[in-house]
């Protein structure tokens, strides 16, 4: 929970980063970089921008840079594949993109079905490419980066904003991050907005508003959220007492933490302790952690052949037979 501000990494090729995961909830966030997801097991709701999304198998989302996003899984989990590009891979030849923002969020339902499907295949062959990692793989992945947003420049709606919003965007960015940083490090204690407020020179109803404009969530709900999954890591981790718990996540009253789990995954926290004993003892989440399993580059071009061939036959495998259990 340290990257609600997320800092994104491209470790292979510059300005680019594909990969899958096996979520449950992701809290909500933001970063400087599109993020294109397409969802290939599941159901998931997004929150993004005071809006809400229901995606099913094959949905495909895009965000902006500095586009706060929540992801929670209906039923249990679900499988997405996300590949998220910097806007300066292509500052040589088209430096406008950083001033573009895409005017729609759930492609899937806001294009034409022969226009989605182009997308998500290009978007199922990027990552198949970077895993598989044949010789000069990096060209093919460039070429296809660029044939994937000339597409979306092409098929999705779009405006420029001016350098001058662009420039407080980012100032906007660091400020957001230097709030999270802070709520990261101090969530267990006595916590106050006030408080922030006066760091940041702030006054309280200002940030207060900064905070739901771009988080989606009042300072006190997300502050909540942060203790929750804190709380749950050491549940699921841990042979602790609930009070101890309470007391290291930033919770004082063990009721209410109860409640919370009641109400976030439906069952009390020795139900789900229990139930991830169970579970770990069959091999089915034990590298699931903050509600996120990352699945390894050797897993990813295992998983990649399946669904890039699903994808071939026209959905004519589902997914439960693609996805490891």
């Amino acid at each position: 929970m340290n990257d609600e501000f997320e800092v994104i990494k491209h470790p292979r090729i510059k300005y680019m980063n594909p990969f899958l995961v096996h979520l449950s909830y992701r809290n909500s966030h933001l970063h400087n970089d599109f993020e294109i997801c397409l969802l290939l097991d599941g159901e998931l709701t997004v929150n993004s921008k005071r809006e809400s999304y229901h995606l099913t198998k094959h949905s495909m989302i895009l965000f902006n840079p500095i586009q706060p996003h929540e992801l929670r899984a209906s039923h249990g989990s679900a499988l997405i594949l996300s590949l998220q590009v910097s806007a300066k891979f292509c500052s040589s030849y088209f430096p406008a993109l950083p001033n573009v923002v895409f005017d729609l969020s759930n492609l899937t339902d806001g294009l034409a079905d022969e226009d989605a499907r182009s997308l998500s295949s290009l978007l199922v062959e990027i990552a198949h490419v970077y895993f598989e990692q044949k010789p000069a793989y990096e060209m093919a992945c460039a070429s296809l980066l660029n044939q994937l947003f000339y597409e979306l420049l092409q098929k999705v709606p779009y405006h420029l904003i001016s350098e001058e919003e662009r420039a407080k965007n980012t100032q906007r960015l660091h400020r957001m991050n230097r709030i999270l940083s802070y709520i990261e490090e101090n969530y267990a204690g006595k916590l106050l907005l006030s408080t922030i407020a006066e760091q940041e020179k702030l006054s309280l109803s200002y940030l207060s508003h900064f905070f739901k404009e771009n988080l989606n969530m009042t300072f006190q709900e997300y502050l909540n959220q942060v203790r929750f999954e804190k709380a749950r890591q050491l549940v699921a981790q841990t042979d602790r007492r609930l009070i101890d718990i309470c007391l290291e996540s930033g919770f004082s009253d063990t009721r209410y933490l109860n409640s919370m789990f009641v109400k976030q995954i439906g069952c009390t926290p020795k139900q789900y302790r229990d139930n991830k004993a169970s579970w770990d003892r069959h091999g089915t989440t034990s590298h699931m952690q903050s509600g996120q399993r990352f699945y390894s580059e050797t897993e990813s071009l295992q998983l990649m052949n399946k669904i890039k061939q699903t994808f071939m036959e026209k959905d004519s495998v589902e997914p439960a037979s693609i996805i490891p259990r």
